[in-house]
């Protein structure tokens, strides 16, 4: 028998991360619409997975971290709330953090979106470091281009060794343009890529073991083209970098969500061979990438040798961390106070079961909300005459965030939860100006959102997947149909078609009865997020920008209901699908809708039962 010299051997140290991203204030997962609890993720429920992760490292002496990677402090009506209010409470989510002592976190593009004043007061509560390696801005000093964390760790030789972690973390660089009204001559963002390879030799040279990212990105699930945001696998093949945290699409990895995809593993979690995790939004995973390293000379860097990567979820079972609880307590009875004060009252049902396959009376109230504070805003000034359009897009219409996804408003009193409920995003109401030409581009790119319809397939989906509910925009004032078997104008990542010939989807559009003039200037409503180029949409000039800084959406379809005009609302129809399509399609939408099919009676509605994501399945014939 050989006895083996232990002494000789290279030791090994065992590291595990974890992390969270997009929790969006999800404190709890109360439903502040529904006002009931919720059935969700939360981060209360989170938090007690977190807890357990933790003990299982303490207990295979593995050096633990927890990150999260941003889009955090946006989200809930909870948030929207916070960031009304001039108060020196705690904030529930900084508070949540430090209970379970997160040792370093990234920022997202919709923390900003209550503005840098209220990010730099919540930021400034934190006891971790803020990374955020491609922004520069005074108004926040203390976010940190990068960081080294150091750790002791116990090596399978029974001594303890010194770990070394650089951190960095990214913002998508076109936060720029979508939080433009926050960020413009306060902020400066670069591009990620050159960023970190810079930042991470510079990490490396400063004695840096291991460079992990926190990139507030996704994994690309198409050709993105040049100015794609979702960059993980280039992120991950830069030489420096040993291990990336994705987030902001709201998809899970590993899993199928990124199945089939080139240079990525979707099963054991490595992009170009490197560990990746992206844990679910709200709470839904926790992300764990799990490193053995071994040294192999004395004073080299540790290597990694093996790496596990998993998501870890709360259950129906499992129990809220009570410290998460109790944190939000106060925060949260005021939010719900406040979200029951009464608005008006409505004087018939109002959902969004059928927005993506007909004109749905939801975003007409918010355009007709948004034409009114224009209208007030342009009184008297040179744009005045000018003629003015509405944009809207469908609000909570399913897709990633599942069939509870739906908004549906009963007859009777409206309280400032429906108008919360209405408007999920802290958007603001702008105007641009704008030519027949380029709306027509705009209505273009909305119609994307459909699945090419190809008459051999009776059941292929109405909507493209990749393509959220929200980023379909209807213009008010205009008439219009959309011809879904034509090929879509532009393609997934917002760049002109090649293939699509002769005329796009959108046709006969019309303006006060008349074919729009190409030249004619016009003035629409919409939000700030759209006229900085949200959604894959062309960002406005600032001189195109007329109207900015007023009112939220919120504010403004809490003022229209002071004397709305719902008639116009419903009778609003700005679109239809172009006639005798001769096409069948299935929409994905609420089990609840099939007490509304009446309302779609011309489409000739079929339900098909409910599909594994709990969708209904309704067959329309277009």
């Amino acid at each position: 028998m050989i006895i083996q010299d232990v002494s000789t051997l290279e030791p090994e140290i065992r590291l595990r991360l974890l992390a969270t991203s997009d929790l969006h204030m999800q404190m709890t997962g109360f439903d502040y619409v529904a006002r009931a609890p919720g059935t969700s993720s939360s981060f209360a429920k989170l938090a007690t997975v977190i807890e357990r992760a933790r003990r299982d490292a303490e207990r295979a002496q593995a050096v633990c971290l927890l990150f999260d990677n941003g889009d955090t402090f946006q989200g809930t009506p909870l948030a929207d709330w916070l960031a009304r209010q001039e108060t020196n409470l705690p904030h529930p989510m900084v508070t949540a953090m430090k209970t379970l002592r997160y040792d370093a976190c990234g920022l997202g593009n919709h923390d900003f979106d209550h503005g840098l004043t209220r990010l730099r007061q919540y930021l400034q509560q934190h006891g971790m470091p803020v990374i955020c390696s491609n922004i520069a801005s005074a108004y926040l000093p203390m976010v940190q281009p990068q960081c080294m964390l150091e750790r002791t760790a116990r090596g399978s030789d029974g001594r303890d060794h010194r770990l070394r972690i650089g951190v960095l973390s990214s913002l998508p660089d076109k936060t720029a343009l979508w939080s433009k009204y926050h960020l413009e001559d306060r902020a400066a963002l670069a591009a990620p890529l050159p960023v970190f390879q810079k930042a991470a030799a510079r990490l490396r040279a400063d004695g840096a073991d291991l460079v992990i990212v926190l990139a507030h990105m996704g994994i690309a699930l198409f050709d993105e083209g040049p100015e794609a945001q979702n960059q993980i696998q280039k992120v991950a093949a830069l030489k420096e970098v040993d291990a990336v945290i994705g987030g902001h699409t709201h998809l899970r990895f590993p899993g199928p969500d990124h199945a089939g995809i080139q240079g990525v593993d979707a099963v054991k979690g490595t992009v170009h061979g490197k560990p990746v995790v992206q844990p679910g939004a709200s709470g839904a995973d926790l992300g764990v990438i799990d490193l053995c390293l071994r040294r192999p000379e004395a004073h080299a860097r540790w290597e990694i040798v093996q790496s596990r990567v998993r998501l870890e979820s709360p259950t129906r079972d499992t129990p809220p961390d009570d410290r998460i609880i109790q944190a939000t307590q106060r925060v949260h009875a005021c939010t719900v106070a406040y979200l029951s004060q009464p608005v008006a009252q409505l004087a018939a049902p109002m959902h969004s079961f059928f927005a993506l396959a007909e004109p749905s009376a939801l975003p007409a109230l918010l355009a007709q909300a948004k034409l009114l504070t224009i209208s007030e805003a342009v009184a008297g000034t040179e744009y005045a005459d000018l003629p003015l359009l509405a944009a809207s897009s469908a609000p909570l219409t399913g897709g990633l965030d599942g069939p509870g996804n739906f908004l549906f408003l009963d007859a009777g009193p409206l309280e400032r939860r429906h108008i919360a409920g209405m408007n999920p995003y802290a958007n603001n109401v702008w105007a641009v100006k704008t030519t027949g030409v380029q709306i027509i581009d705009w209505l273009e790119r909305s119609a994307m959102i459909f699945t090419t319809l190809a008459a051999d397939r009776p059941d292929q989906p109405l909507v493209d997947a990749h393509v959220p509910g929200f980023r379909y925009d209807a213009i008010y004032g205009l008439s219009y149909s959309v011809d879904p078997r034509r090929p879509p104008r532009f393609d997934l990542s917002g760049r002109i078609n090649d293939t699509a010939e002769g005329p796009g989807r959108v046709l006969d559009v019309l303006w006060q009865g008349k074919p729009i003039d190409p030249l004619q200037e016009f003035l629409v409503a919409t939000t700030d997020h759209r006229a900085g180029g949200g959604g894959l949409y062309k960002a406005f000039s600032n001189k195109d920008i007329v109207v900015r800084g007023g009112a939220s959406l919120q504010e403004a379809v809490t003022t229209y209901f002071e004397a709305p005009d719902c008639s116009t609302v419903r009778s609003a129809k700005p679109w239809r699908f172009a006639p005798n399509l001769k096409r069948t399609a299935i929409l994905l939408t609420a089990p609840e809708a099939a007490d509304h099919l009446d309302e779609i009676a011309h489409m000739s509605p079929e339900t098909c039962g409910l599909n594994d994501d709990g969708f209904l399945q309704v067959r329309l014939h277009l």
